[in-house]
């Protein structure tokens, strides 16, 4: 058999292509370390074999053509004397760690006849590129680019308006939804600037709150509004969600902006509505108040001590509707942007006697403790605070049994002023504990206690309004601890 000679076949043994050098009649010759290497074999198993004995089909594995290809391109070669490169072929090796297991690769081979002195057919090289990582590098990036058309087919399908950005801000990407509120195209929109379309008022807001969920590599969530193609500003609901890598750090910004608009216009309309009816109401139950007051003053003598008590009564009610309606009012304000914070300087201490004086008089059944509380002057709307507090202690008394105590605590913590209301009471459930500030939340229970659910949300906006923190730790079963804080 006229072959390579002992030279030639060593230098290509060694050589770091991957070659199989193949016999006019297809036997193996040799092949190159490399080629060992990467088919999982050796030089002694397949040398002196024909190719296709060395290397057989398996038709349970996907790349059950090889055989036929390979085959085809060698008589490609033999017939016409020329090199002949095939198309890219999959190659499943086996895996000598997991019996049983194949590994995929993929290769570009070509053949290559080499003739000697006469003319005559000497040899065939088939060279082999593994370009696995490019291939597989090409099938992801496909697979990628189907999963992007997917998504921004999608992203135009849904109502909500969808953008991604660097982790930067740059904008790279936003849906239909967007082109048709803005009336921009995409390199309108990226130019025009995002900040632009912000109401000004949020701008400060929406950057700060940004910058804080970029630190903490979690999402975003803010109501704010956002000018269309006609110039108007209408409110939406933005979340801007952060997509990490494997190393945690921020790859880019999805954001996803649903108008609500028609709920805010809603929300105003119920707001004004409570405002007027409050308001409408407080006229009467002003004038009942100082009825039964006149009443309770010409009767303050009489025997009959069932009318005195009656009109006890009733005047702690009729005070207990004008509480009532003020909050309803103090919601209306808050919610029109009315609301007013006016402070002064004052002791806290002494706010907070008066408070617990006010619910000893009133005959409250429980124990109310002050403890810890020293000469620590504040500066706030000292009605306000008021409300807060009393709030509180009203709360405590209405979830806790009666004749158990509540503790309140004040002290000085850094640059803030912490209160503290305590009972001994049901307690909240953990599922509640992150809603009951909001308004007109109630605390599902069996206790059925009255309430609208607007003292929490009212006493939170306040504190807020102050700069202030308030927040809640609770047991379900062994009571609550509600804590709110001023700045000194």
């Amino acid at each position: 058999m006229n072959g390579p000679s002992a030279e030639i076949l060593k230098a290509l043994e060694t050589a770091p292509n991957i070659y199989l050098i193949l016999s006019p009649e297809l036997y193996i010759i040799t092949a190159s370390n490399a080629y060992l290497e990467a088919t999982e074999t050796t030089r002694e198993m397949i040398v002196g074999k024909h190719i296709f004995e060395a290397f057989p089909d398996n038709p349970e594995l996907p790349d059950a053509d090889g055989v036929q290809n390979i085959n085809a391109s060698l008589q490609e070669v033999l017939r016409t004397g020329k090199p002949h490169k095939m198309r890219i072929q999959r190659y499943d090796v086996p895996d000598i760690r997991q019996p049983g297991k194949f590994i995929t690769r993929y290769w570009d081979p070509s053949h290559t006849p080499v003739f000697d002195e006469n003319g005559e057919l000497s040899y065939i090289i088939q060279l082999a590129n593994n370009i696995t990582e490019q291939v597989l590098a090409d099938k992801v990036r496909q697979k990628l680019e189907i999963s992007e058309r997917h998504f921004r087919l999608l992203a135009d399908l849904v109502p909500a308006k969808i953008s991604n950005a660097r982790p930067n801000g740059e904008v790279t990407y936003v849906n239909q939804q967007w082109l048709d509120y803005t009336q921009l195209s995409l390199e309108e929109f990226r130019d025009f600037g995002y900040h632009q379309l912000l109401h000004p008022d949020e701008i400060a807001e929406f950057i700060e709150r940004l910058a804080n969920a970029a630190r903490d590599k979690e999402p975003m969530e803010m109501e704010m509004r956002y000018k269309n193609a006609a110039g108007e500003y209408r409110w939406h609901l933005n979340i801007a969600s952060p997509v990490l890598d494997d190393s945690g750090e921020i790859t880019m910004w999805v954001g996803s902006t649903t108008e609500i608009q028609r709920l805010k216009e809603d929300d105003q309309r119920k707001s004004d509505f409570i405002g007027i009816v409050s308001h409408e109401l407080k006229t009467p139950l002003t004038s009942l108040t100082a009825i039964l007051q006149m009443l309770q003053s010409k009767l303050r003598k009489s025997e009959d001590s069932y009318v005195a008590g009656a009109l006890e009564k009733a005047n702690q009610q009729t005070k207990k509707m004008s509480q009532l309606i003020n909050s309803f009012l103090n919601v209306s304000r808050l919610e029109s942007g009315k609301i007013l914070i006016e402070k002064q300087p004052f002791l806290i201490s002494g706010l907070i006697h008066e408070v617990i004086d006010e619910f000893s008089l009133a005959g409250t059944t429980h124990i109310i403790e002050l403890q810890n509380c020293g000469k620590t002057v504040v500066q706030a709307d000292q009605p306000k605070i008021s409300s807060v507090l009393s709030n509180l202690l009203s709360n405590a008394v209405k979830y806790s049994p009666k004749g158990t105590r509540i503790f309140v605590n004040c002290e000085v913590v850094g640059s803030e002023v912490q209160i503290s209301v305590t009972d001994e009471g049901i307690g909240i459930r953990p599922e509640d504990r992150d809603r009951i500030f909001e308004r007109f939340y109630r605390v599902k229970s069996n206790t059925h206690i009255s309430g609208f659910g607007i003292g929490l949300y009212l006493s939170a906006e306040i504190i807020q309004h102050h700069q202030g923190r308030i927040w809640v730790e609770s047991q379900t079963g062994k009571g609550s601890s509600f804590y709110f804080t001023l700045p000194l």
